[in-house]
């Protein structure tokens, strides 16, 4: 069971959370008109920007012997990382907009991230929010977002969703990295953050 929990905690982690997004957008009717080419600029850049980059100082202090873990265990030891996770995403959002030229919805999903990361830095000098839930609430936020501005009602795949946020949760208490607190304030953050954005760009056009 235990490394069962484990493999969890590494495939939902927050680094794969934004790919995981672009690979849920390229399956819609969203990106029909795309050709392969842009699909996979979009694929692969989302990936270097946000979890290949931001695993860069992890990858270092790891290491270096700062830290023992990928998911860097003490709340003291993460401030530089998502500083840096937050400059890779600034360039992520830039990228979507101005390469990518992503409907403005998308790209302000992308600021919500942004600002999603800014919070738990500063929630994180003080308490040990989860990333994890923070990471696959805004994943799950998008999902909502954008079936929102599409108008439309997966509920089996809103269903999934929480089902697969909630057995992150688990894995997260059960391997003892969170309490339920802060893994529940991490998903409402991260969900609210991504969610809110690109429901209000929709509801500004209308």
């Amino acid at each position: 069971m235990r490394k069962f929990l484990k493999v969890i905690s590494f495939v939902f982690q927050p680094l794969l959370m934004p790919t995981f997004g672009v690979l849920f957008l390229l399956c819609t009717n969203l990106m029909l008109f795309y050709n392969e080419s842009w699909k996979w600029i979009a694929l692969s850049g989302t990936f270097i920007f946000t979890a290949l980059l931001p695993a860069m100082p992890i990858i270092m202090m790891m290491r270096s012997g700062q830290i023992k873990d990928l998911y860097i265990s003490k709340r003291e030891q993460r401030t530089f990382p998502y500083l840096f996770a937050l400059l890779a995403y600034v360039f992520w959002t830039f990228f979507m907009w101005q390469v990518l030229n992503m409907p403005f919805f998308i790209v302000a999903m992308g600021i919500g991230s942004i600002l999603s990361i800014v919070i738990i830095t500063l929630i994180n000098t003080k308490w040990k929010i989860s990333a994890h839930l923070s990471g696959i609430g805004g994943l799950t936020g998008g999902v909502f977002s954008y079936s929102y501005v599409m108008g439309i009602n997966p509920v089996w795949l809103f269903v999934s969703m929480f089902l697969l946020s909630g057995l992150t949760a688990l894995s997260r208490i059960e391997l003892k990295a969170h309490t339920p607190g802060q893994t529940l304030a991490g998903f409402t953050l991260g969900f609210i953050m991504v969610f809110v954005p690109g429901a209000l760009i929709n509801f500004s056009i209308l």
